[in-house]
């Protein structure tokens, strides 16, 4: 598949066709494309040429002039200076230690709730009713 993909509901504005009739072409294997699963089904993805051929359409000069100048342009790389990184740094540092602090805190609060627990426990244990009976009444 040499062509560009597109998606279904894309290759059906282009087309004029509905997304269903796209589907019983890629069914009927007069389209290719490609499929990823996905838990309600497939979405497909059309080879954009393939639907061109298919329903013989018309592309404009300009569409393909514009298709193969943004496949020429060249990705231009952005370098990052000593100073930039420096700064960077110093900011990544501040966010741990600040990220520390907050560790220290919120691990002081769980050690306050887990010993408010104990004592809540101790409590609720002192007011439970004492058993009064023996292991040999189990009747009573």
């Amino acid at each position: 598949m040499a062509g560009a993909l597109i998606t279904i509901q894309e290759a059906a504005a282009l087309s004029g066709k509905s997304v269903q009739t796209l589907r019983r072409a890629i069914k009927a294997n007069k389209v290719a494309s490609k499929r990823k699963r996905t838990p309600q089904g497939f979405n497909y993805l059309i080879n954009r040429e393939s639907i061109i051929e298919l329903y013989k359409l018309r592309v404009s000069k300009q569409d393909r002039k514009q298709r193969n100048i943004s496949g020429n342009k060249a990705i231009a790389q952005e370098f990052a200076t000593i100073d930039d990184l420096n700064k960077v740094q110093a900011e990544i540092g501040n966010i741990l230690s600040e990220h520390e602090q907050a560790k220290q805190s919120f691990m002081r609060f769980m050690k306050t709730f887990q010993d408010r627990f104990v004592v809540m426990e101790n409590q609720l244990k002192l007011l439970e009713e004492p058993n009064n009976k023996k292991w040999y009444q189990f009747w009573k």
